[in-house]
């Protein structure tokens, strides 16, 4: 509920008593639920109680500035949380984003309809998708929509866009599904005509029909205006019929085009999804004599395979007599940029929803204002009230009932078998950026999703996946895999977002495809963390890329120590893990087996892709990652954030932040939290402090002499490196250029030692580690010594450099004479 006037002063003043009685927490607690009460009055009542929140923060930062706090937590399915900031389409209020729909500019004044064309008229005469034209208005997407609506009414009587009507007083309202839910835009019956009494916005040629004008005006109004920047189909059939929008890029590298038909197909034929085409802002192409448009949407009315081809219509509104295209689907995927598909929410079987915002201007901790973090549960159903006929479409392309039939002429490699039902299901999940000003092109989001109780896969499987986008939805499909082993499972979600407006408001809906599995929010507070931030850089010289580089290495690495829950000490004993799901309370802490749930967040700019791994160490700089010391990793790398959390025994740990790859640098946050106490701090990098010399060379013909075992080893490459001082020494070998299988070694021999016999350190065993061998730090005396890069085989031609490292300055390192 919200509070009043009298509730946010009330809270003030029991922080202020707490604060005078030296009761730490609980002023600090109170202060910060006092800011937030002035803030949401400073934008309900009165702005000057900005200024009360303003006094309110200034007190709880000076507390936790000066105090030792116990961490607080946050209910985010609170009533204030979750609460939407315009009213629904059954209240009695106009909808508060109303602004005036001006048309065009140097256009004559809008009209009534009936004034400028007398035989005009709101009767319901049946229209095709041809009689919807596009004119002078830039809306092509919206023409689009409402030309596959019609389609869709004559095949399937949907009735779609019926949701336009009069108060017979010369206005009319259209429910629309916008930042949350549904709500009204009202509207009068004026229309914009040029001199010549000619619609500028839709018309519908000879038919007079107004209704198409009136839906396009009241979507104009609700974007703000006819001059609005444009969006695509799917949006627009989001807001215009609540249907599910995913936008498929038909130019990138993970477009899958035989599985995107077989889905289609599967969908189109009955009814079940609405599509339209896009070309980019540089298509011109001529098809069959028809010249493609350039940032252009054409609806696509009609989709079928024949025996040696597959056909998809397509209609263009713009021009004056509109007419259809068939083109071959090959010619889509190469001639246009994006399919935008429309999917009928009522395919799925569940459906959960979650209102948010995200509040990062002005915020002292950026990622938690830009993030969002929420839990999904999902499970078998045995009731029968939630199982569907089996006759309904599944629109993920996987046959969930044995008998369903999801469409002609799917291919079997396209879809799993009869038992995929027992063992997986797909979950989609949409993430609506609310609308405050459709003007703005500097805001981005994204959605990372995964399972949140997977085993840990192999780190060296680099993925990337989740890119921000400037589009106000976006859209997830994940198959799970928890009912190979379960009946239920759950997916960590983080809603990501990138710009420097107030208060964005957010929207995430979740659909499960089965009709057997139930979805619900883990709406459990998450208990009272300790938490830890450090702010670091990826620079040229730290930026290692994802551990298929040699330079992985070179990435920031952190020692992170866990203490015990019950009694704060650190253990020195290798800790096990637990990523499984918890059917207990939430405590974060395993008081049985002493483990504590530690969460990691790493988070830099939109263009970097983020991955951090914990790792068994002892706290230790690693120099590669090993599949059975990795205890936690984010999974694929995604862009602008990456999170993981793992339930850690006490101990001492390697945690590593990396980009994709080793040209991205920037600023980076890393954010560990914790119900236990845990210190964090940075390993410094290999050689950090010392000398550094690097010279490079080869094996050749004459100095791939091999291992001592083939009994030419004095032929390698033979390094004099002269000491001036006592001093603290190391070095590393690394091949130039990735050579699977070959192992290397490094050696250091006394100068007394003219046939390389007596060896006073080495990098240990023959080696093919991507990040090379190295002898460790040790001391040594001043003098000469020989250094001796060598493979394991002989034979082997390949570069590579001996970086040596030193406490004393003027080492020198020369190859020494044949």
């Amino acid at each position: 509920m919200s509070k009043t006037i009298a509730d946010a002063e009330n809270i003030y003043a029991r922080a202020a008593k707490f604060e005078l009685e030296k009761d730490w927490n609980n002023a600090f607690k109170l202060y910060l639920q006092a800011a937030d009460a002035f803030l949401h009055l400073s934008r309900t009542a009165d702005p000057k109680y900005r200024n009360n929140a303003a006094t309110a923060l200034k007190r709880a930062e000076k507390i936790k500035q000066h105090r030792h706090l116990a961490p607080i937590s946050t209910d985010h399915f609170s009533h204030r949380k979750s609460s939407l900031f315009y009213p629904a389409f059954h209240s009695q209020e106009e909808f508060s984003h109303q602004r005036q729909s001006h048309p065009p500019r140097d256009l004559s004044h809008p009209r009534r309809p009936t004034d400028a064309v007398p035989a005009a008229s709101l009767a319901s005469l049946a229209l095709l998708p041809s009689d919807i034209i596009q004119n002078i208005v830039n809306d092509c997407s919206v023409c689009a929509s409402i030309a596959v609506c019609i389609q869709h009414h004559l095949r399937f009587k949907s009735n779609l866009l019926s949701t336009l009507s009069s108060s017979g007083d010369g206005r009319y309202e259209l429910k629309v599904l916008i930042n949350g839910d549904f709500r009204r835009v009202i509207i009068d019956d004026r229309l914009p005509f040029d001199h010549n009494n000619k619609l500028l916005g839709i018309s519908t040629g000879g038919k007079n029909q107004l209704w198409p004008s009136f839906v396009e005006k009241a979507y104009m109004k609700l974007m703000g205006g006819y001059d609005f920047l444009g969006s695509n189909s799917a949006i627009d059939l989001h807001v215009l019929t609540g249907w599910i929008p995913e936008h498929i890029d038909l130019r990138s590298a993970s477009f899958e085009r035989e599985r995107t038909w077989s889905r289609i197909m599967a969908g189109f034929p009955r009814g079940d999804c609405m599509m339209t085409v896009g070309t980019n802002d540089k298509t011109a192409l001529n098809i069959h004599s028809v010249k493609l448009l350039p940032s252009h949407d054409y609806a696509v009315t009609g989709i079928k395979e024949t025996d040696d081809e597959r056909w998809v219509t397509l209609l263009d509104s713009r021009i004056c007599s509109p007419e259809f295209l068939d083109m071959r689907w090959d010619d889509i995927c190469a001639s246009f940029e994006g399919l935008y598909i429309s999917w009928n929410p009522s395919l799925f079987g569940s459906c959960v929803t979650f209102h948010g915002s995200w509040q990062p201007e002005n915020s002292e901790d950026l990622p938690r204002a830009s993030t969002h973090h929420l839990r999904l549960n999902y499970q078998k159903s045995a009731d029968p009230t939630h199982q569907k006929s089996s006759s309904d479409t599944n629109p993920t392309g996987i046959d969930t009932s044995p008998t369903s039939n999801t469409g002609a002429n799917t291919t079997s490699n396209e879809h799993s078998n009869s038992n995929s039902t027992e063992t997986e299901t797909e979950i989609w999940i949409l993430l609506t950026r609310h609308l405050r000003d459709t003007h703005r092109t500097s805001e981005y989001i994204a959605i990372n999703v995964q399972e949140d109780d997977m085993v840990l896969g192999d780190p060296e499987h680099v993925a990337l996946k989740s890119n921000y986008t400037n589009s106000t939805h976006v859209l997830s499909r994940i198959k799970t895999s928890q009912f190979q082993t379960q009946t239920s499972g759950s997916l960590s979600l983080l809603a990501c977002y990138d710009g420097q407006f107030e208060e964005v408001g957010f929207t995430v809906t979740a659909f499960a495809a089965s009709s057997d599995v139930v979805l619900s929010w883990d709406t459990r507070v998450p208990p009272a963390r300790l938490d830890g931030q450090i702010e670091g850089a990826l620079t040229n010289r730290t930026a290692g890329g994802n551990c298929t580089h040699p330079t992985y290495m070179v990435n920031p690495q952190y020692h992170l120590r866990v203490h015990s829950a019950s009694t704060s000490t650190s253990i020195d004993k290798r800790p096990s893990t637990s990523t499984g799901i918890d059917k207990r309370p939430s405590t974060s802490v395993d008081i049985q087996n002493n483990k504590t749930q530690v969460t990691l967040t790493a988070q830099s700019t939109r263009d970097i892709s983020l991955n951090v791994t914990a790792v068994w160490s002892q706290g230790e700089r690693i120099s590669e990652l090993s599949q059975k010391e990795v205890v936690a990793h984010s999974g694929p790398y995604t862009y602008g954030h990456a999170r993981v959390a793992a339930d850690l025994a006490p101990g001492d740990y390697t945690v590593v932040l990396s980009a994709f790859e080793p040209d991205q640098t920037g600023k980076f946050t890393l954010k560990v939290e914790s119900p236990s106490q845990f210190e964090i701090k940075a390993i410094p990098q290999e050689g950090a402090g010392m000398y550094v010399k690097t010279v490079r060379g080869e094996w050749d013909s004459m100095t791939a002499a091999g291992g001592p075992s083939q009994n030419r080893y004095h032929r390698n490459p033979v390094y004099e490196v002269t000491i001036p001082s006592a001093s603290e020494f190391g070095a590393r070998l690394q091949l130039l250029a990735r050579a699977p299988g070959v192992s290397t070694n490094l050696s250091l021999f006394p100068s007394s030692s003219a046939n390389l016999q007596r060896c006073i350190a080495s990098s240990g065993p023959y080696s093919d580690a991507l990040s090379g061998v190295d002898i460790p730090k040790r001391s040594i005396c001043p003098g000469k010594y020989y250094l001796v890069p060598s493979t394991y085989h002989a034979g082997v031609h390949a570069q590579f450099r001996v970086i040596v490292y030193s406490t004393v300055s003027g080492i020198e390192v020369v190859l020494r004479s044949s």
